[in-house]
């Protein structure tokens, strides 16, 4: 199950016919999630409008539980900058990354689609200066990936960026 995971998680994905058909909805995203080692992906989002300035570069680790469920370990780059566009990512090491406390993503397997999120409180994320944390839904199978990422306000818990209208759909780009 971890191999068709790894399989499934890896390449370039694109939400172009999402963004086209509800613009003012949706941006056009570009998500890319590529294998740097046998158990580590690295990963970059960007608009396609700066698709070689990603906004958000990160390494991720599934691993099969016990109970038959993954759990993909997220963690932040030292110097991340240096591997925009998925340059040089061969040359990431586990010292350069520090993984992010309480955000661990948690997925299952129903035999067409892995489906799961992050959950809980714990996930802090600093947007424009504020103090939130995230939750997420995530679907994936061999050619789609949707994800609904939500910031919500630490104090209030009121929803502060993320999705309002549903799960962004990604499609899989050719190779």
């Amino acid at each position: 199950m971890i191999d068709l995971l790894h399989e499934w998680l890896e390449g370039r994905f694109c939400n172009k016919i999402q963004a086209f058909s509800y613009p003012s909805r949706y941006a056009m995203i570009q998500v890319t999630h590529k294998k740097i080692s046998d158990t580590l992906f690295y990963g970059e989002q960007a608009y396609n409008y700066r698709s070689k300035k990603p906004y958000r570069q990160f390494v991720l680790e599934p691993q099969l539980l016990d109970d038959g469920r993954i759990c993909i370990l997220n963690y932040d780059i030292e110097n991340k900058r240096q591997f925009e566009n998925c340059r040089g990512i061969d040359k990431i090491t586990r010292d350069m990354l520090q993984l992010k406390q309480g955000c661990n993503v948690y997925l299952t397997y129903d035999g067409t689609k892995f489906v799961g999120g992050l959950t809980g409180c714990d996930c802090y994320v600093k947007w424009n200066g504020r103090d939130t944390y995230l939750q997420n839904e995530i679907e994936l199978t061999s050619d789609t990936y949707r994800v609904k990422d939500l910031g919500f306000d630490q104090q209030n818990h009121q929803q502060i960026w993320g999705s309002k209208y549903d799960h962004f759909e990604f499609k899989r780009l050719p190779k």
